[in-house]
């Protein structure tokens, strides 16, 4: 099969699934960056600069990659990419501006990127697949959201971003499976807990580092709950199974409704400050939370001011690590549990 590659978690991998390609999210890797310092400034994300590193060694054999609007780094190096490499590069023009306004506008991109994948694969996506292909995603999200109330696996949601969904699926639903038979992971519950919010994070280690520190971990990041956090009855649907029927309409309907409530992130205008209120509802239960955002990451650093100061006011105490690849994780290891001894 065919790999499709993307970087933002708002791209519609349900389409590209339907289209016959495996979607494969484009992550960094934790090593340090040359070729790609050639095209990018140095004050560019090591997301951003790692991938397209990445892709200049000739480690990424993809068909296609799609470019969703979100920072404007990521914006500009679908350019760069599709003058240095033989993929083919579609801009998916996700709205901003995340009002009611705009869902219209979100359909007829999705009908575009419809139109651009079915030229790729060089078939129609038919309406049995579109559905298949949602319900399976719809799955997939469900049972990692279920496993993850019981026990985060970040290496597990990294396989999720990055190989074949069917398999993952069956993987998470027996390591679900496993984990409701261990009597011990009640004891977790006494932990002090930390909520972990911020951008990308590719590499589990730094997760373990949280929580062997003695934090119980729930977070909001890019590559963690972000990834499978919709919130589907927001938008009027009670079901995946029965939202839609056999039209491609309606499940090209049903997508633009769900990526319109996907768990909020800084590079969207949101009204009435949801991104705000959506990371305060999830630290309402927490000892502290760790923001863990990359540096030169502009979209996490300018909500990161208000944001410290509302969660200080309800009383959390906070952290701020500032990532950039390759990452020191015995440098991290000692400001985490230098801040839990603090607690």
């Amino acid at each position: 099969m065919e790999k499709v590659g993307y970087l933002c978690t708002f791209t519609p991998k349900e389409l590209i699934w339907a289209a016959g390609f495996q979607p494969v999210r484009i992550l960094a890797l934790n090593q340090p960056v040359s070729l790609a310092n050639s095209h990018l400034q140095s004050y560019s994300c090591s997301q951003a600069r790692g991938s397209l590193e990445r892709m200049l060694k000739g480690e990424l054999n993809f068909y296609g990659v799609i470019f969703t609007r979100s920072c404007d780094t990521l914006m500009r190096l679908a350019d760069i990419w599709e003058k240095n490499s033989s993929m083919r590069v579609y801009n998916f023009e996700f709205p901003t501006k995340l009002h009611e306004s705009s869902i219209g506008f979100l359909r007829r991109e999705l009908y575009d990127l419809k139109s651009t994948l079915e030229g790729w694969s060089g078939k129609e996506i038919e309406a049995e697949e579109l559905i298949s292909s949602i319900k399976l995603y719809g799955e997939l999200e469900k049972t990692l959201n279920m496993l993850f109330e019981v026990q985060p696996d970040y290496e597990l949601l990294l396989k999720a971003q990055t190989q074949n969904p069917i398999e993952v699926l069956e993987e998470s639903k027996a390591k679900l499976e496993e984990l409701g038979r261990k009597e011990e992971l009640k004891s977790r519950l006494k932990s002090r807990k930390a909520l972990v919010t911020g951008s990308v994070c590719p590499f589990p280690g730094i997760m373990r580092l949280i929580s062997d520190s003695g934090f119980t971990v729930i977070d909001d990041l890019c590559t963690g709950s972000r990834f499978f956090t919709f919130d589907v009855e927001y938008a009027g649907i009670n079901s995946i199974e029965n939202s839609v029927e056999n039209s491609v309409e309606e499940a090209i309907d049903f997508l633009a409704k769900k990526y319109f409530q996907k768990a909020p992130c800084p590079t969207k205008n949101y009204e009435n400050e949801r991104r705000f209120n959506y990371v305060l509802n999830k630290a309402k239960e927490v000892d502290a939370v760790i923001f863990l955002l990359l540096k030169f990451c502009e979209p996490h650093f300018f909500d990161y001011p208000q944001l410290r100061e509302k969660l200080e006011a309800m009383g959390k105490r906070t952290l701020l690590l500032e990532l950039e690849f390759p990452v020191s994780e015995e440098q991290l290891r000692t400001r985490i549990e230098a801040f839990y001894e603090t607690l």
